[in-house]
């Protein structure tokens, strides 16, 4: 399997997952833009196993830090506290492939928010995951890095996730029926004017986060991480949260440096 296909199978399962994920705290809004990545990534491969069976024959939805069988949550053999986001092994794998240890593709996810269920400005922080040349700040160079030591996969690749959000929200957001839902206990929020003020501060400038992908490439270059071309695609209409109707999926193939 291509990485196109696993990008595309993902992108596809995006509006069934942003309709029946959980909140991840009573304040927040459930939506792919408030949830965690972890949860994200279960929901998503779920969906997928679900409408194409056929093409993940033998995949275990389980956290393996639970057992020995699992697609999430790998341990990193040489780091058993570091746990790979995902790994499988497809219909059209390499001869002898499996779920376990000889998996045809292991995926590190890394999501961002440049703003928050609030929409407050969260910007700063998540262009330091995209472009942070410092491994130690644990940016997506930290998965590229990484994963290129994990033995159990014959191909790798890191996938980003970007609700992506541009001041044609603004209008979305102030017709929203969810604007003021509490997310404070002791006063009311108005998320369409901290929106509002998000986007003034930053000359109204969108935050998207295609536009930043040759940096990140660049990043890759100065480590020494061979890459392939990046494959993104962007789903639009997601309805139910006032700040995020986006999510931006780019990925990229790592190479071994061997």
């Amino acid at each position: 399997m291509e990485l196109e296909t696993i990008i595309e199978r993902l992108s596809e399962n995006v509006k069934s997952v942003e309709a029946k994920i959980p909140a991840q705290q009573d304040r927040y809004i459930a939506s792919i833009g408030t949830a965690n990545e972890k949860i994200i990534v279960q929901h998503l491969v779920r969906e997928w196993l679900d409408s194409h069976p056929n093409e993940l024959p033998g995949v275990i939805l389980k956290d393996r830090r639970l057992g020995d069988k699992g697609c999430f949550e790998i341990p990193y053999p040489d780091q058993r506290q570091i746990k790979l986001d995902f790994g499988f092994s497809s219909s059209t794998s390499h001869p002898g492939a499996d779920n376990l240890e000889n998996l045809e593709w292991i995926i590190e996810f890394k999501k961002i928010n440049f703003v928050g269920d609030t929409g407050a400005d969260f910007s700063e922080r998540a262009v330091g995951k995209l472009t942070s040349p410092f491994p130690g700040t644990g940016p997506i160079l930290l998965d590229a890095l990484r994963i290129t030591r994990h033995s159990y996969g014959k191909r790798r690749a890191v996938i980003l996730l970007s609700p992506d959000v541009l001041v044609s929200q603004l209008e979305i957001c102030r017709d929203h029926a969810r604007r003021m839902h509490p997310h404070f206990p002791d006063r009311e929020l108005d998320r369409y004017d901290v929106l509002k003020g998000t986007f003034r501060k930053n000359e109204s400038l969108d935050f998207e986060s295609v536009p930043l992908l040759p940096f990140i490439e660049k990043i890759f270059d100065l480590n020494g991480i061979n890459y392939s071309d990046c494959i993104h695609k962007t789903i639009t209409g997601l309805t139910g949260h006032p700040i995020f109707s986006r999510l931006t999926l780019a990925g990229w193939e790592i190479y071994s440096s061997d």
